[in-house]
């Protein structure tokens, strides 16, 4: 872990990092604990593994004492709590995260994790190698490279699951969720309720938990990850799942998952920033003032929009800003103008991302005439604000158009895909209450910007 000296900084899509020399902080390292001893073996010596159905009890009081045995130490104020909420089918959804019980002043450490209590996908990779060379050979030939830090993560997580009250990591895993809402955890049934770009992403994370479970194959069978484990369906989507909304990347190659810490929740603008010592020891600090009673949460890695974290999270992000303006049939466009979907913003309060007006009017430039549309690609390009803004002036016309006809198509999507959703059984397809909830997210963000495209008729000018 030494080679991970580094700050951790919310950003981007990610966590970026800077090298640091040295990391002050209140939380003193913990001495080494006696793992055999009574208190690391919190029940009886019986090897049971954790019940993984969706319906089975999660343990957090034993995960606090197994933690605090681990040597992880949280500030006063920072509190682990319980809110439970109807699921939307008769039942109670239970969600646990940190909130402050009184004031942390900014810059003050609020957790601290030892180096040794971190699953990191390069020790791991190091640690199984033998048996997960073949495997990770397969995934580079299918062009997932990318997908191999993650795959050796899942590969660990089913290790420790098989180890039963002898994994060091029992007590964390007994912990964790049961049930998930992400597009892994979600059916073709779920897919056909959500607009085309959510479907993509959320088909995107169930295809590669398909990949990673037929990989799984070419992992050595000698004494690692029994045949029942493999063909266990609820086993193996309970740790692909646990693994996908609970790690994090901290640079390219290395995915990271912090027991205990994988406990704060998302936000856009977080109460806390991540640091690492010179031995890989983890410290969270207040970036800013937290009054009691506020959620302590960090950024999730990856775009903030409601659809992208439905897809690899399963929740939905009500204080988000904004969401994907659901223009798929303008990707080559957007790849022409260097733009993601993070860029294409539809605004909560009606406001319209710039680059949304650019390449729409890109597009109608290159259905009249490609010379103009070159013309205006230089000038876009060149940063010649002067020439964009009156390519924008005269057409402003097509491109208020254009916006308001995808506008009213994709409410009556949303209508229609609603009125889908609520004719399906809720309690065969229990995904259906956060996906009703996401549409009506983008249906109230689509609904605001109806409203803005009908300005003053004097007004002509985005700027």
């Amino acid at each position: 872990m030494k080679s991970l000296i580094a700050l951790l900084t919310a950003g981007g899509g990610g966590f970026l990092l800077r090298s640091t020399t040295t990391v002050a902080f209140a939380f003193q390292a913990a001495s080494c604990v006696d793992r055999t001893s009574s208190l690391f073996r919190l029940h009886s010596s019986t090897n049971a593994v954790v019940s993984v159905g969706e319906d089975a009890a999660r343990d957090v009081e034993s995960m606090n004492m197994w933690a605090t045995n681990m040597g992880i130490q949280r500030c006063d104020g920072c509190e682990l709590t319980a809110t439970y909420e109807e699921d939307g089918f008769g039942g109670v959804a239970e969600d646990w995260s940190f909130v402050s019980s009184q004031t942390i002043a900014a810059g003050s450490p609020v957790l601290f994790v030892p180096s040794d209590v971190i699953l990191s996908s390069g020790i791991v990779r190091n640690e199984l190698y033998a048996f997960l060379s073949t495997a990770e050979a397969s995934l580079a030939d299918q062009g997932m490279e990318k997908d191999i830090p993650l795959f050796a993560l899942f590969v660990k997580v089913l290790a420790e699951y098989e180890r039963g009250t002898d994994s060091p990591f029992y007590y964390w895993l007994n912990s964790l969720p049961r049930k998930f809402n992400n597009g892994a955890a979600m059916t073709y049934s779920c897919f056909e309720c959500l607009l085309p770009y959510a479907a993509k992403l959320a088909e995107s994370e169930r295809d590669l938990f398909s990949k990673f479970r037929e990989t799984l194959d070419y992992v050595l069978v000698t004494g690692f990850i029994e045949k029942k484990t493999r063909s266990n369906m609820n086993v193996l989507k309970w740790a692909f799942n646990a693994v996908a909304t609970r790690s994090f990347i901290v640079y390219e190659g290395e995915w990271m998952i912090i027991p205990m810490a994988d406990y704060f929740n998302h936000a856009t603008e977080p109460e806390v920033t991540i640091d690492h010592d010179e031995d890989g020891n983890v410290v969270f600090y207040a970036a800013k003032d937290i009054p009691a009673g506020y959620p302590i949460r960090v950024k999730y890695p990856g775009p903030s929009d409601p659809s992208a974290l439905l897809a690899k999270y399963g929740f939905l992000d009500e204080q988000a800003p904004g969401t994907f303006c659901k223009m798929m049939n303008l990707q080559n466009e957007m790849s022409d103008l260097g733009l993601t979907a993070s860029n294409m913003l539809f605004y909560s309060n009606g406001e319209i991302a710039p680059e949304i007006y650019d390449c729409v009017l890109y597009s109608i430039l290159g259905g009249f005439d490609q010379i103009l549309q070159q013309q205006f690609y230089d000038a876009y390009t060149s940063g010649d604000e002067a020439t964009k803004q009156n390519f924008h002036n005269q057409y402003w016309e097509y491109t208020a158009q254009a916006l308001r006809e995808h506008v009213d198509q994709t409410l009556q999507d949303l209508y229609d895909l609603s009125v889908r959703a609520t004719n399906k059984d809720v309690v065969t397809h229990p995904r259906l209450p956060v996906i009703l909830k996401h549409n009506e997210f983008v249906t109230n963000a689509f609904y605001s910007v109806r409203e803005s495209l009908n300005p003053p008729e004097d007004t002509q000018s985005l700027g």
